[in-house]
């Protein structure tokens, strides 16, 4: 505005309509605004997209009707296993004794909370990989009834039982993410591990069970091993309690029970499954929430913008249109041809914004979940969203366009 010259402008600012300069700026004003626009509905669009698709995802359990609660037991009054092992055993009588209670067991680490152990292992029977190529497998302790408790099905042999514990034969459950990976084509029961553990001693797998997503929502499962808690007694567990009705009416019994059996232990970071894997995908969550919310605010400042702009020039081409309809122009020619002016800035808009969209959408990738940052489903969509708020913000002025009296029309300023 601080360049353009007086005199031009004076020249240019007949009864004839606005200046050329000033619908050149106001349209390039629009289509910056429709490109700003589609960037941010697309970047909008494709987390959504990820987000509906990471909720469809099975976890490998069933969160509902299931909460959960840690108990520690301190070294300096658990000194030997056997006290660990009776207070847990003592513990899940009672819990199963309570009204409503389907199954609980115990795990140590609980899906998705961000903590868990690995270690590597051999298969028996199989050539030894090269240095660095060693196998690695997810280990969970689980005790009681852990899989009936998360609702994780059993696919193949059988659980542990209080014999597998005591007796000498080691034996572990795996997934079958591990089975399909190192028994290909082969039955995995019965099979042979040597996990790198406290010892180098065979492990004979006797069970295969569904996999289990533990890292979060995004991550496939990883091959995992099951060890029954005697094998491996962790001074801290979680319980998981499933129940018929609600889960968190059982909290104040089974913290009851608790303190019964020891006066000086509590139960901590009580929480249903539904709350842990709700918290596990809640970055996400949030980050689409933003972003949604940017681009709906981008998308009503884009309509407004239009209808401003197809507005302004509607009042300044009153003359125009006044002299095309007393010339014959029907009303339907006025209305394309208000539309069509909009549209062509939403056009230009629609296909700058698309090619910047296809640029800063691979900054993306990493944020998406089974998604291409150049969905075509997406950019297709958005674009016709935005293309269909064009016509729509430019039809009301347009509409108002061909209500306009010739005859009042040619005697407007």
């Amino acid at each position: 505005a601080s360049g353009q010259s007086l005199n031009d402008a004076l020249k240019e600012g007949g009864r004839t309509g606005s200046a050329a300069r000033g619908n050149r700026t106001r349209g390039a004003f629009v289509i910056v605004e429709v490109a700003l626009a589609l960037v941010l509905l697309i970047g909008a669009g494709l987390l959504v997209r990820s987000f509906m698709r990471l909720a469809t995802v099975n976890p490998g359990f069933d969160p509902t009707g299931t909460v959960t609660m840690r108990v520690s037991l301190p070294g300096s009054r658990y000194p030997e296993d056997a006290n660990r092992i009776q207070f847990f055993d003592r513990l899940f009588e009672r819990i199963d004794a309570l009204p409503g209670v389907r199954a609980s067991g115990s795990v140590s680490f609980l899906p998705m909370n961000g903590l868990g152990s690995a270690t590597g292992f051999k298969v028996v029977g199989k050539p030894v990989p090269p240095r660095g190529e060693e196998p690695v497998a997810d280990v969970r302790v689980i005790d009681h009834e852990y899989f009936a408790a998360m609702a994780v099905p059993l696919l193949r042999g059988r659980l542990f039982t209080k014999g597998d514990a005591a007796d000498n034969q080691n034996k572990v459950v795996i997934n079958e993410k591990m089975a399909k990976t190192y028994w290909p084509g082969e039955d995995a029961l019965g099979k042979r591990v040597k996990i790198s553990w406290r010892d180098d001693r065979e492990d004979e797998v006797i069970g295969i069970v569904g996999d289990v997503r533990h890292a979060d929502m995004e991550t496939a499962a990883r091959a995992t091993t099951y060890w029954p808690y005697p094998r491996n007694l962790y001074g801290s567990m979680t319980l998981a309690i499933r129940t018929e009705g609600s889960s968190t009416s059982i909290v104040n019994a089974v913290a009851a029970i608790v303190r019964e059996q020891d006066p000086n232990l509590a139960v901590g970071d009580v929480q249903t499954m539904g709350e842990v894997v709700a918290n596990s995908v809640a970055q996400r969550r949030l980050m689409t929430l933003l972003l949604a919310t940017f681009a709906g605010a981008a998308l009503l400042l884009a309509a407004v913008g239009i209808y401003g702009v197809i507005a302004y020039s509607v009042t300044q081409r009153t003359q125009e249109i006044g002299i095309r309809m007393a010339l014959g122009a029907r009303q339907g020619d006025v209305l394309r041809m208000i539309v069509g002016h909009a549209m062509t800035l939403a056009a230009a808009g629609i296909l700058i914004g698309g090619v910047g969209a296809l640029l800063l959408t691979r900054l993306m990738t990493g944020l998406l979940f089974d998604i291409q940052p150049a969905d075509p489903l997406t950019f297709g969509a958005v674009a016709t969203v935005l293309a269909g708020v064009a016509a729509l913000a430019s039809y009301i002025p347009g509409r108002r366009a061909t209500q306009v009296d010739p005859v009042i029309a040619l005697r407007a300023e």
